[in-house]
């Protein structure tokens, strides 16, 4: 299985661009557990705010 894409933020933030389904069911599945995951680049705003996948599941 390929590791999921994910941007950087600046405030070192990562956001998933690709594989959000793989991420979902890795933190529905496993939570805690680590993934590895590919940075694609850098986006020019903080995400830290934002809520993660692990706060939107029940």
């Amino acid at each position: 299985m390929p590791p999921p894409w994910v941007y950087e933020g600046t405030d070192g933030v990562l956001v998933l661009y690709n594989g959000v389904t793989r991420a979902t069911r890795i933190a529905k599945l496993a939570p805690g557990s680590l993934i590895r995951v590919e940075v694609i680049g850098k986006l020019p705003k903080a995400f830290a705010a934002d809520p993660k996948i692990g706060d939107l599941l029940p």
